[in-house]
């Protein structure tokens, strides 16, 4: 009992004892509820990639190519055990400067996939990939099908990250049935702990409700060590972090798209502009 009554002395320890105790019903002994946190722009700072590299958990880390480290990082993170993403540089709306690689709507088809095809030369063992910035380049439904196409012909998932409320990029994905997913919750966005924190049980409180939920974050001391702190109370209550991959379902066709937002609760406003070089 006084392990119960120390548990309950924080707000995130409170809720995940909750979700733990309904967790423990037969329904939902089949299958905990799961999330996945993707780590975006790895590969500026060797440090905060190799904290997240070595974090203790199934964290997925996206990676941005032609960075000084990205390359080395993306080969410690996969020994590691760490499933590996491309963070795919894209045009955004408010025409910030753009990392190397960088996709535009002003590309021809070719150059597209050149360039594509370089960034992921650029970045070892890559399962999947998600946007950096593309606030801008996901709203064009071309080249979206230019991107769709060529992850189809790798074998590789999508993560949209809607930078943009208007994206087309996880609508473009379902409809060339590649699997795919799109972002639930930004930890971070602003980079203060008891923020992180409630976005955290803001992640918590979706998986509980859908089953499964997915973030996204940034190698900040801050996230990182949130998510520490997170990691033994998410086992405790039987709620599984686990790579992007896990979350996967087939891909459906656009007309199923409305009534999963419905059920998941989307929200189309909710937007975000990535930040740079961590």
């Amino acid at each position: 009992m006084s392990a119960l009554i120390s548990a309950c002395r924080s707000p995130l320890s409170a809720l995940l004892l909750a979700v733990g105790v309904a967790l423990c019903s037969p329904l939902a002994a089949a299958q905990n509820a799961r999330i996945a946190i993707i780590i975006d722009d790895i590969g500026y700072r060797l440090n905060t990639g190799l904290r997240a590299a070595r974090f203790p958990g199934p964290l997925t880390l996206s990676i941005l190519p032609h960075t000084p480290n990205g390359y080395r990082l993306a080969q410690i993170a996969h020994s590691e055990g760490k499933e590996i993403m491309l963070h795919a540089p894209m045009s955004s709306m408010r025409d910030l400067p753009l990392d190397a690689g960088a996709l535009t709507e002003q590309m021809s088809e070719t150059a597209f996939a050149a360039t594509l095809a370089q960034n992921l030369s650029a970045v070892p063992h890559v399962s999947g990939v998600n946007n950096h910035m593309g606030s801008r380049l996901t709203q064009q439904r071309e080249p979206m099908n230019w991107l769709m196409a060529a992850l189809k012909q790798h074998r590789l998932y999508f993560v949209d990250s809607r930078t943009s409320a208007d994206s087309l990029a996880f609508e473009v994905a379902r409809s060339h049935h590649l699997p795919s997913l799109r972002r639930d919750v930004f930890l971070d966005h602003q980079r203060e702990e008891a923020h992180i924190s409630a976005q955290f049980l803001r992640l918590i409180s979706l998986a509980k409700a859908n089953g499964h939920a997915l973030a996204i974050g940034h190698p900040y001391p801050e996230t990182l060590d949130v998510l520490y702190r997170g990691l033994a109370d998410l086992e405790a209550s039987g709620i599984d972090l686990v790579p992007v991959s896990a979350l996967l379902k087939p891909a459906a066709s656009p007309s199923f798209i409305e009534a999963d937002d419905k059920a998941s609760g989307y929200k189309k406003q909710e937007t975000y502009i990535c930040p740079v070089r961590i």
